[in-house]
């Protein structure tokens, strides 16, 4: 088995399939808004694309990279400051400047040093900066000195609170609005930076931070490219009970579900997004689900690309080590390099249940990912079928089952670059 294909997952029955008649969740990239929802935009764009002022910062820092402090949007009537750690590659930098990538933490994340040098290691300046108001702590990656977690400063915006905790606030006070706020700001400090190409700056996120990112791909045009890390948008849509809570009946009045739809859920945003984005996740992230992950990347106004792996720990070290394709796609789009493969939307034959999907690129081998379970998404149990890759197609070697739930095809390139398919969801 390649690699790329992480673990075997669980096998089922692979019989040829009776009658399979079958939906696409969501078709190719659409330009439309959400149903039901118009969106609002409750930052001042032309003040956060001002580079922000700079302050040093010698409370954390990091070995081969500079500490500081830059300045956030107002929280009650007083300027934020947002630590970051800052560096670009070692050498002389490309003709017009280095690439450059801002990088937004998770839940319970700050900024990371060995983030920041990941992708100096790819050849791009990066800045990764703490968005809740902390300076960093704790012993992972690369973060020095032991100091403890979750420790504010004296400038610092709000801490998030759960999901939508602070819902009650107003816009400019809620944590959400300054996340978003502190991740266009650093867009700005990038850019006016002489040793950086400001035509070549990207933006990724991890968790919590792919939700940050994907609104941010709506309201900051200036991103080159957009990498969502596990996180996405329509949360209120997750079957998942953890997400659900914070969402109407039990959570949110109708004004502050509405709210939340029209100006912090990406849903609202990703149909302005022209930008090229890739989207990487696993078939059972236990916090934002393949269907939701699925609808995100196709609710985006410009090309999706989607990578979801069979298996990929929810972690920050694992959302930016574990998927290479991260960088691949990064360098295909300012650099140059060669690009990911790309996959029509999957047809299932009705009567035969056999899978075909139309590829771009150079195609190497290909997988069918098939559920007959049903349930929470993040409980299922998937199985793997082998395709036969034949010039610009992949075509599964059986029929999908009768009982199949949904299916998606994850296809490699000659390089084992994995590319993944829009998930198909069977008829009700």
């Amino acid at each position: 088995m390649n690699k790329g294909r992480l673990r075997t997952v669980v096998a089922v029955g692979l019989g040829m399939a009776a009658a399979l008649m079958m939906m696409v969740c969501a078709g190719p990239a659409v330009s439309a808004e959400p149903k039901g929802v118009k969106r609002e935009i409750p930052w001042d764009m032309s003040a956060l694309s001002k580079a922000p002022k700079v302050y040093p910062a010698r409370e954390r820092p990091a070995k081969g990279m500079r500490s500081l402090f830059y300045e956030g949007a107002a929280y009650k009537g007083k300027v934020t400051w947002v630590f970051a750690y800052f560096a670009i590659p070692n050498g002389k930098p490309p003709a017009g400047g280095w690439p450059a990538v801002v990088c937004a933490h998770g839940g319970g994340g700050t900024a990371y040093p060995e983030w920041v040098k990941k992708w100096n290691k790819q050849g791009y300046a990066a800045i990764s900066m703490d968005l809740e108001g902390h300076l960093p702590g704790g012993k992972s990656h690369h973060v020095e000195g032991n100091f403890p977690t979750g420790i504010g400063h004296k400038n610092a915006g709000p801490a998030r609170i759960d999901w939508f905790g602070d819902r009650d606030l107003p816009d400019k006070e809620q944590w959400f609005y300054h996340a978003v706020a502190d991740v266009i700001r650093a867009n700005s400090l990038l850019r006016s930076s002489p040793r950086i190409n400001p035509k070549k700056i990207g933006l990724t996120g991890i968790s919590w931070g792919g939700t940050i990112v994907g609104t941010v791909a709506g309201v900051d045009p200036r991103f080159a490219f957009v990498i969502p890390v596990y996180g996405g948008g329509f949360i209120h849509e997750s079957d998942n009970p953890g997400l659900a809570q914070w969402f109407p009946p039990k959570n949110m009045t109708a004004k502050q579900f509405r709210d939340y739809r029209t100006k912090w859920d990406p849903a609202a945003h990703l149909p302005h997004a022209k930008m090229p984005m890739l989207w990487v996740s696993s078939l059972a992230d236990p916090v934002f689900s393949v269907d939701i992950f699925n609808r995100s990347a196709q609710a985006a106004g410009g090309p999706s690309t989607l990578c979801v792996r069979p298996w990929m720990v929810h972690a920050h070290g694992d959302g930016w080590e574990e998927a290479w394709e991260i960088y691949a796609f990064a360098d295909s789009i300012v650099r140059g390099g060669p690009p990911l493969l790309s996959l029509e939307r999957p047809q299932v034959d009705p009567k035969t249940g056999v899978v075909h999907v139309k590829c771009t690129g150079d195609l190497k081998m290909a997988w069918v990912y098939f559920t007959t379970s049903g349930g929470q998404w993040k409980g299922r149990r998937w199985a793997e079928m082998a395709c036969d890759v034949r010039e610009n197609e992949v075509i599964s070697r059986k029929g999908l089952p009768k009982e199949t739930k949904a299916s998606i095809v994850n296809a490699y390139d000659k390089r084992d670059g994995l590319v993944t398919s829009e998930l198909i969801v069977a008829k009700r």
